[in-house]
């Protein structure tokens, strides 16, 4: 019987590939993409029959992608993971989203208030702007209408002809 999942076992770290620098939605996209590619998204869905689940290969591949679950989170997170009772690949993922699912409002909260209390001071506008769009793309559900005025707002009086503009449009 050939091994379903032998080229798996050529791959034995993929850190270099998804940085633990990552916020959850990005690490999680490159991870499943990484898992998609190697044909083992089922051991994260727990997608996998029971029969199928209980052959020793497949053990022996969820092993496998339960490590570069360990190797691409950063050591607070594994730490907490590893001292819980997740053991297979699945049980890993599923805690990693319901801890992140249950910190998303308070992330949420304290970017919104990170974004009203934004103010140019000494950055340039281009530094000042890319700011607001990497805390606007974390939080996905700012209104267009918000996002000007926190803009404009943030803006003061260093660049007035940009705020008159910017709302003008």
């Amino acid at each position: 019987m050939a091994n379903n999942y032998a080229k798996i076992y050529t791959v034995t770290s993929i850190s270099h590939l998804i940085p633990t620098k990552l916020n959850y939605a990005h690490w999680k996209k490159l991870f499943t993409t990484h898992c998609s590619g190697f044909d083992v998204l089922k051991f994260i869905q727990g997608t996998s029959t029971s029969e199928e689940s209980a052959t020793t290969e497949w053990l022996k591949a969820d092993a496998v992608v339960t490590t570069w679950i360990y190797n691409t989170i950063s050591e607070p997170l594994l730490e907490r993971l590893l001292n819980s009772d997740a053991s297979t690949s699945h049980a890993a993922w599923v805690f990693l989203e319901k801890l992140f699912q249950d910190n998303k409002l308070s992330k949420t909260m304290e970017l919104t208030a990170e974004l009203r209390g934004l103010n140019i001071g000494d950055q340039s506008i281009e530094e000042y702007f890319r700011k607001i769009d990497r805390i606007a793309t974390h939080l996905r559900t700012v209104d267009d209408n918000d996002l000007v005025m926190y803009v404009v707002h943030g803006l003061n009086d260093k660049y007035p002809h940009a705020s008159h503009i910017i709302l003008l449009q």
